[in-house]
């Protein structure tokens, strides 16, 4: 470095500055690289059914500090399989999402663990024709005891969340591998964009959903049928997207914008110690975060200077493992910032963690997608969004290649828990 005249009062606030980031980015502060942001919401717009009784409390002193399940699998790699899709052949799919299935449906004499193990084979296949189905008025998935027992008759393998190694969601209860479902009060007005659980490094096969207790209003879980994406996406929106395909940039460290006023005769250290941080930044990165994340310096009036952390360039169609159906598997929805501040606004001053979770989404290229691109894409989301108002043992299974979810706004306590399954 160039070290030049400078006050010692002036040094030590840099070096000071230095240390902290340094330290802060070493000891984990990249462990809350991926999210969803606390941002300004907006009223509750829907009425979910009432308030039903005593729910299981999901509440631990450890779970926002502890996410990996050593019992339990990693969350698979993602598949992908997106070349050479013929998006003009992409068919109208005909189906209705979800499938219902009441505790009605269950014969007289038999329980309704007996009626799931018994129907094992019947149900997985109509998950994957279906996509999700919605499992109604059953008492046994109303406590987390029930729930692991209802999953374990149908032989479904649990897997970690996908984002486990940055702790994006807390660990409900570790023995039946179950994650709480964007319950805090805090992101109650936060409208929760639909995406599919997944990485670009990984992601699980399916998840299953359980209310134990809903909302007071709103909270609706929702679901979006990524084949009727695909149908009803402009042709020239889509192929844009195709073809240069999409990057996600997942959080961003906000930590450095101390360096664009640096005293007069420190700004030489401006670019030397951008340097430095980056490259601290990116092995606390690389040694925490299961993720394969590129960082990058950005700088504007409105956000200052900060490092992006970026995933690598992916397809936004994707071949379903199984069927080989291509389906709508891009994270838009969620992640783009132009989308969520239309939504609820602009973020609100924060600390902590929710200063690091801030997302969006450009061209492979790094290029901006257009705003009318991103407002024809939300408005055919939203057209084809369907709301799930879960009651209080309730289940809604969901194929993740084919189907994304998401969660309204609402009032008063709700919790929800999610399992993922390989």
């Amino acid at each position: 470095f160039f070290w030049p005249r400078a006050t010692p009062l002036a040094m030590r606030s840099v070096f000071s500055s230095v240390f902290s980031c340094c330290l802060l980015l070493a000891q984990g502060g990249a462990a809350a690289l991926v999210g969803q942001p606390l941002s300004q919401g907006r009223a509750g717009r829907r009425s979910a059914v009432g308030m039903v009784t005593a729910a299981p409390e999901l509440k631990d002193k450890q779970q926002s500090f502890d996410t990996s399940i050593a019992e339990v699998p990693k969350c698979p790699e993602t598949v992908w399989n997106s070349e050479n899709i013929d998006l003009a052949a992409v068919q109208s799919p005909s189906r209705v999402l979800p499938v219902e299935i009441t505790a009605a449906d269950v014969p007289e004499g038999m329980s309704q663990e007996e009626f799931f193990r018994a129907r094992r084979p019947e149900l997985l296949e109509q998950l994957t024709a279906g996509g999700a189905i919605w499992l109604r008025g059953f008492d046994l998935m109303k406590t987390k005891e029930g729930f692991a027992s209802f999953y374990e008759q149908l032989e479904l393998e649990p897997c970690q969340d996908p984002l486990a190694s940055v702790g994006a969601r807390a660990v409900v209860d570790k023995k039946s591998a179950m994650y709480e479902a964007v319950n805090k009060p805090s992101r109650a007005k936060f409208f929760v964009g639909m995406h599919a659980e997944s990485t670009y490094k990984r992601t699980n096969r399916l998840g299953a959903f359980v209310c134990f207790k809903q909302a007071e209003t709103g909270g609706e879980f929702l679901l979006l049928d990524g084949h009727k994406m695909l149908k009803d996406l402009d042709p020239a929106v889509l192929r844009r997207l195709y073809d240069k395909g999409v990057r996600f940039s997942n959080a961003e460290l906000p930590f450095f914008d101390f360096l664009r006023t640096l005293p007069e005769p420190l700004q030489p250290l401006k670019e030397p110690l951008k340097g430095v941080f980056k490259a601290v930044a990116q092995v606390a990165v690389g040694a925490k975060i299961d993720m394969e994340l590129e960082l990058r310096w950005d700088e504007n009036e409105e956000d200052g200077l900060r490092l992006l952390a970026f995933s690598p360039t992916q397809p936004p169609v994707n071949r379903h493992p199984v069927t080989g159906e291509p389906a709508w598997f891009c994270n838009v929805h969620s992640h783009s910032r132009y989308l969520r501040d239309g939504r609820d606004g602009k973020l609100v001053e924060s600390s902590g963690a929710s200063k690091l979770n801030v997302t969006n989404m450009f061209y492979g290229d790094l290029s901006e997608v257009s705003a009318d691109d991103l407002k024809h894409i939300d408005e055919v989301t939203m057209k084809n969004l369907v709301y799930v108002p879960m009651e209080k043992g309730d289940v809604v299974l969901v194929d993740n290649y084919q189907v994304m979810h998401g969660r309204d706004v609402f009032t008063g306590e709700r919790l929800h828990a999610v399992t993922w399954f390989q």
